[in-house]
């Protein structure tokens, strides 16, 4: 970053050109919604870095798609696919909320992160969907926890105990998979 480096100095404009070379191709929705950004700040970052020779876009179909300088050209055609572990700042910002108290609710996450309704319900249901969290009773209110190994295995040894004291299974297919799930080492399971 020869001409224009001053232009990372900027922390947004920073996050957009490090995402974009991390995924070269990125339409602006695709950036927006990863990122929580609204359009007139993507747009105005995102013609600061084309203006400063730092990425380029390159239309396909309906989509404007972006590129670091000197990135090949990857077509995006169907749909995009992203790594789950990488959370938006928001979504770190919950977790972290759930982590400090499993169980809490969304009105304590929306008090506790400040964030409004509509941000915390969307991000709520991008983490339960990512599998990172999963919905509790708690004190007869909905609760979200985080959902870790440990506590899968003990979600699944309890679920095949109430298979069996409901008569769903039965003693003997009980036992088979205990031993399957005993033999298990927690590593082995994928969230």
């Amino acid at each position: 970053m020869s001409s224009g480096e001053e232009g990372f100095e900027h922390k947004t404009r920073k996050l957009i050109y490090n995402y974009i070379s991390a995924h070269p191709g990125s339409s602006f929705g695709v950036i927006r919604n990863f990122l929580d950004l609204n359009d007139s700040t993507l747009k105005y970052h995102l013609i600061y870095l084309e203006r400063a020779n730092q990425i380029s876009s390159k239309r396909e179909g309906k989509r404007r798609c972006y590129f670091c300088k000197g990135s090949q050209f990857v077509s995006q055609v169907g749909p995009i696919v992203f790594d789950p572990n990488l959370l938006t700042e928001n979504q770190r910002r919950i977790l972290t909320g759930i982590q400090a108290k499993p169980g809490i609710t969304k009105k304590e996450l929306i008090e506790q992160t400040k964030l409004n309704r509509k941000t915390v319900s969307y991000n709520l249901d991008k983490l339960l969907e990512q599998k990172k969290i999963w919905k509790v009773n708690h004190s007869g209110e909905v609760g979200y926890e985080y959902i870790t190994k440990e506590k899968l295995y003990y979600e699944m040894y309890n679920r095949l105990l109430l298979k069996l004291l409901s008569d769903e299974i039965d003693e003997a297919t009980f036992l088979r998979i205990k031993k399957k799930l005993e033999s298990l080492d927690v590593e082995d399971i994928r969230i």
